[in-house]
């Protein structure tokens, strides 16, 4: 019966260190500060010191789920009504998810051009006062961004910013994984650089 309880332990720690080596999790936060002057929609972003979460999920199949959170999020990353001039204001929920392959190096990663992205950008209060509009879809379907009348992005296009911004998905993503859990972007040298 030991033996028995003993090969059941050894299979459950296994199993716990395989899932621990499998899927691995990390996040890279930008301030408020930050993003002040390096995002599309500046001025809105900024007003409600908007933060943006990006979450990095590689998976032991060679795939990968990047996340970018952007929104009036709490110290827990949570979206959280805000309160300005004595009234509260609706959060502002924006989400981006591309999925793909990636290839690792050590703590080198390199995130392939995406297969597939989903967006929701749900503007909040800036939506409740009229400013932006709220839009969400797949992008392989053919669905874009339109946050106000005039405007019409590819989602896909938000992929190869670190931040919230609309700059082409023509280049993998470079990062570096921390032992603490976080990932820093690597600097991506493009074929115009000399």
């Amino acid at each position: 019966m030991k033996k028995l309880a003993a090969l059941f332990l050894a299979l459950v720690m296994l199993t716990a260190c395989v899932s621990a080596m499998a899927d691995s999790t990390y996040t890279h936060f930008f301030p408020a500060e930050e993003m002040a002057g390096n995002t599309d929609l500046n001025g809105f972003l900024s007003a409600q010191a908007m933060t943006e979460l990006n979450t990095l999920e590689l998976k032991d199949d060679g795939t990968y789920v990047y996340t970018k959170l952007i929104g009036t999020l709490d110290e827990n990353y949570v979206p959280v009504n805000i309160e300005q001039d004595g009234q509260e204001l609706r959060a502002t929920t924006v989400t981006y998810i591309y999925n793909g392959t990636y290839t690792q190096d050590g703590d080198q990663v390199t995130l392939n051009i995406p297969d597939e992205c989903v967006f929701s950008e749900d503007w909040g209060a800036l939506y409740d006062m009229g400013f932006l509009q709220n839009s969400a879809g797949t992008a392989s379907a053919g669905d874009r961004v339109v946050n106000y009348e005039g405007t019409d992005y590819d989602p896909w296009d938000n992929f190869d910013s670190q931040m919230y911004k609309f700059a082409g998905h023509d280049a993998p993503v470079s990062v570096t994984l921390n032992a603490d859990g976080t990932f820093t972007y690597n600097a991506v040298a493009n074929d115009d650089d000399d």
